[in-house]
């Protein structure tokens, strides 16, 4: 296999409606967007990273563990 020629990341999501696909495309800008904004902070950053390790996981845990969430509910007006 030749690792000098990767394979490069996927830029769209293709789906069967143009006015989805405009969407997708939005949304793959967006996501595409945080993501270097995120590796820029990284990298600029690395002292502020934070492993997640047993003590972090309970704490987060007492503070969001009992909240049951359904993605795919839709938000209240008060929400949105």
């Amino acid at each position: 296999m030749n690792d000098s020629n990767p394979t490069p990341p996927i830029s769209r999501i293709h789906s069967g409606s143009e006015p989805e696909r405009s969407d997708a495309s939005n949304n793959d800008r967006e996501i595409c967007e945080f993501l270097t904004l995120l590796e820029d902070d990284i990298r600029s950053h690395p002292e502020k990273l934070v492993a997640l390790d047993s003590t972090l996981l309970a704490r987060l845990n007492s503070l969001i563990g009992g909240i049951d969430v359904d993605i795919n509910a839709r938000l209240s007006a008060d929400d949105e």
